[in-house]
């Protein structure tokens, strides 16, 4: 008996899709890996196509010559395919060419739109207005459509204009001033574009709600996301201190800033930048580090007796607790101390996530999805899991990400119904 596979959430909608880098085709990913149909849309001039097909490391890389050494020439443009970032970010979506610069694509365009549940895009604010398809216009070719718009600081207000990525909006937000050591060193920041990430799910929560609220209603909506307010709501209770009791905000490092706790750091390890995190809350657990450490002698300091002589000598014992650790391998020193019931982990680095983190490995976070020219390769999976409507990276077609153009004849010929004369014809004159 043939067992029957379950359905997928987002099984029949389909996603127009024209973000790129990563805030939105993170969005679209998460929606692919549901189980919708993402027609993602390129320009058809090599030098113009998603920036993260640029972003090493690259697949299978073969050096370039000195003059190209990551062999981007973009007369050759097979090279476009072997960003290992834009592969990890677009599984399980079609890829199409459109030059939307032209007459004959817009009008491909306004028959996509009307096919479509979702359109995205994560451009400056207005520039689906000066191609003609503000909101105002993509309803009047498709009354119902979820139009979710990720500009960095939203369509209104005066700073609307402004072109962002996410450490821009990060700085902008406050997030980056929180990042760091305490006063007087400087502000850290974040070490990725953290908001990026954060704006590819309340991206994809806005399509979701959109979807819903059309499913209630019949009707569609224009969704305005900006990159810089999501970060406002990630500041915590700064904001709220600041309004309420006119504190400023002050960053604490590795401190441990609202339950006192001391020892609390990233303290190194044997080996070339290994590190473990150690945190202890009470007498009790200082009293488990030590036996875990074997008692060494600057243990029986008096100012490290009680946890409140230890939070007035911070700098000291961590100096001591690092002379211990770093004789020692990171992975020992967690296991030890979690032996004795201390709260330890180590600080693992990507290679740590993805060959020996056993977490990860149980619950699947990397799993292969196959790409048309390199074959099988990993990515990392959608972190949510449901028990009844399975998701994948690999989307409804489980496949890797698209190779540039690669859906044009399923998308311009199955789906818009164009001739493979047409198809060809449109393709040579530089607009599909």
């Amino acid at each position: 008996m043939t067992t029957p596979v379950p359905p997928s959430l987002l099984e029949g909608i389909r996603v127009i899709d024209l973000t790129w880098i990563l805030v939105g085709p993170g969005a679209t990913r998460i929606l692919s890996s549901m189980g919708a149909e993402v027609i993602r849309i390129e320009p058809t001039a090599p030098t113009r196509v998603d920036l993260g097909r640029f972003v090493a490391p690259f697949i299978r890389d073969e050096p370039g010559p000195p003059d190209d050494p990551y062999g981007l020439d973009l007369s050759l443009p097979e090279r476009l395919d072997r960003a290992g970032y834009y592969f990890n970010v677009n599984p399980g979506k079609r890829g199409i060419r459109l030059n939307l610069n032209t007459p004959e694509g817009k009008d491909l365009f306004r028959r996509l739109v009307a096919i479509g549940d979702v359109l995205t895009e994560n451009f400056s604010a207005h520039t689906m207005d000066k191609w003609g398809f503000g909101y105002e216009a993509l309803r009047a070719i498709k009354p119902d459509i979820i139009y979710v718009q990720m500009s960095g600081m939203g369509y209104t207000g005066p700073e609307q204009n402004y072109v962002s990525y996410g450490p821009t909006a990060q700085s902008l937000s406050g997030l980056s001033y929180q990042s760091g050591l305490p006063e007087p060193a400087p502000p850290a920041g974040w070490g990725y574009s953290y908001l990026d990430h954060t704006g590819s799910y309340y991206g994809a929560m806005a399509a979701l709600c959109g979807l819903l609220y059309r499913q209630q209603t019949g009707e569609g909506q224009h969704i305005d996301v900006a990159q810089e307010a999501l970060g406002l709501v990630l500041t915590g209770t700064a904001l709220m201190d600041a309004v309420v009791n006119g504190r400023q905000s002050e960053r604490t490092g590795n401190r441990s800033p609202y339950r006192p706790a001391a020892p609390h750091g990233a303290y190194p390890c044997a080996g070339e930048d290994r590190w473990c995190a150690i945190a202890v809350f009470s007498d009790a657990e200082w009293q488990a580090l030590c036996e875990a450490m074997g008692h060494p002698g600057w243990t029986a300091k008096p100012v490290y007796a009680s946890l409140e002589s230890r939070l007035q000598h911070q700098d000291e014992l961590d100096a001591d607790v690092a002379s211990w650790t770093r004789h020692h391998r990171a992975e020992e020193v967690m296991q030890r101390l979690r032996a004795k019931g201390v709260r330890a982990g180590v600080v693992q680095t990507p290679e740590d996530k993805v060959r020996h983190d056993p977490q990860l490995r149980q619950r699947g976070y990397y799993v292969d999805v196959t790409h048309s020219r390199f074959g099988p390769l990993p990515v990392e999976n959608t972190p949510i899991h449901y028990s009844e409507t399975p998701v994948h990276p690999g989307g409804p077609i489980m496949r890797g990400a698209p190779r540039w153009g690669e859906d044009n004849d399923y998308v311009y010929g199955e789906l818009l119904g164009l001739s493979a004369s047409e198809i060809a014809d449109y393709a040579d004159r530089g607009i599909i």
